[in-house]
């Protein structure tokens, strides 16, 4: 009994250090986790990122800072020697061209010398093709007394039409003009038809400009074309227009007093101007419907018109309408005009209405225009009321003195 009582404390004190181990085993457990944790915390705050610095980001700061300066030196190298084989093909195409053209070759050795030219450059390279072309252009642009067909042969040899009809065809309404302007230049005048269909079109205004200016150039048929014009003409169109007409010397066209009646304001208004330029005398039948139209600027430059062509016939016919004029720079130009072609009938008329005027622009113009009729009329003109009186005398002597402030 003794024994088996002893036997039982030491099995107990056994399975009590036993659970004592276990629970020592599992808080150290505990304790290691917490000093881990506790040391990353640690780490995370100072030492990782001390680590991150020193072994990845400034490393790749490092690398990528090199590579960038390899890049640059490699770049820049390949600019400057770039820049060197441009001045050298640049030199070679003014040689050469110059050869070909101010040389008397026959048409086939031209075409010969061209494409042994083409083996010496890299003509594929976009740069040196437009470097060719542009020199062509020059050449047809800034020397005078160059053969026009010799310069079309070799932009034809060297196949910049169809690099041209491609920009022309193109989407991008740049391409296009680029390529208008190469036909214009070089006086393409075989391929008018890729240009024509952007005279009327809607899609830019610049290409419809571009496109009536080229086709002007290069057509025959010019005064046709404007007749069935449609789009608004810009003051700047219509001078091109017309130094085109004076450089080429043309005709007065045959149905210019047709587009006097012309839908096309524009239109009419550039008719008016060409007569102008031709000497045409406007007939009274057209100067008064020009008059009773609605459009100022046609108005305007048709008294302009009677005015430079001396049409003093229209003198009776600008006094019946200048109560109908509404616009006071028209107002203005009847006078001016008025001061040129006018008679004691236009003088009587303008006294007329001189001291009912308020506007003291009009006034000063009628002062002018009576003075410029009749030059002695205000040394006995009577004007009871002092301050009217006082105004036209201030006008004169501006009228008689332009430089007097």
């Amino acid at each position: 009994m003794i024994t088996y009582l002893c036997i039982l404390i030491r099995y107990n004190s056994y399975i009590k250090s036993i659970a004592f181990s276990k629970l020592k085993i599992e808080n150290s457990y505990k304790y290691i986790e917490n000093e881990i944790i506790n040391y990353f915390r640690h780490i995370s705050t100072t030492y990782f990122f001390y680590d991150f610095l020193k072994y990845l980001a400034i490393p790749f700061l490092l690398l990528t800072i090199f590579t960038l300066v390899i890049i640059l030196i490699l770049n820049r190298y390949g600019f400057e020697k770039k820049i060197i084989i441009k001045k050298e093909i640049d030199m070679k195409t003014d040689d050469f061209l110059t050869e070909i053209i101010f040389s008397n070759y026959t048409i086939p050795s031209i075409k010969k010398k061209i494409d042994l030219f083409l083996e010496e450059v890299p003509f594929k390279k976009k740069w040196c093709r437009n470097i060719i072309l542009n020199k062509i252009i020059t050449i047809k642009q800034n020397i005078n007394g160059v053969d026009s067909n010799l310069i079309l042969l070799i932009y034809k040899h060297f196949g910049f039409h169809d690099f041209s009809k491609k920009l022309i065809l193109s989407r991008k309404w740049r391409d296009k003009l680029l390529g208008i302007y190469h036909y214009q230049t070089l006086e393409y005048k075989i391929k008018t038809g890729y240009i024509r269909p952007y005279i009327n079109n809607n899609t830019n205004k610049f290409l419809n400009s571009n496109a009536l200016i080229a086709v002007m150039i290069l057509s025959d048929n010019k005064f046709e074309l404007l007749s069935n014009y449609e789009k608004k003409i810009s003051k700047a169109d219509e001078l091109k227009i017309l130094d085109i007409i004076y450089q080429k010397k043309s005709s007065l066209p045959k149905k210019i007093n047709d587009w006097l009646y012309n839908k096309n304001s524009s239109v009419v208004i550039l008719a008016i101007k060409i007569m102008v330029r031709y000497r045409e005398h406007l007939k009274n039948h057209q100067i008064s419907y020009l008059l009773s139209g609605k459009n100022d600027t046609i108005r305007r430059e048709t008294l302009l018109a009677v005015r430079n062509l001396y049409i003093v016939e229209a003198n009776d016919l600008l006094i019946n309408h200048y109560a109908k004029e509404t616009n006071k720079r028209n107002k203005i130009s009847a006078l001016k005009t008025f001061g040129i072609i006018g008679d004691d009938k236009t003088k009587d008329f303008v006294a007329d209405l001189l001291l009912e005027e308020k506007d003291l622009e009009i006034k000063f113009e009628m002062v002018n225009c009576i003075n410029k009729i009749d030059p002695t009329f205000f040394n006995n003109y009577i004007i009871e009321d002092a301050l009217e009186n006082n105004i036209i005398n201030r006008i004169l002597l501006h009228v008689n003195n332009p430089y007097l402030n």
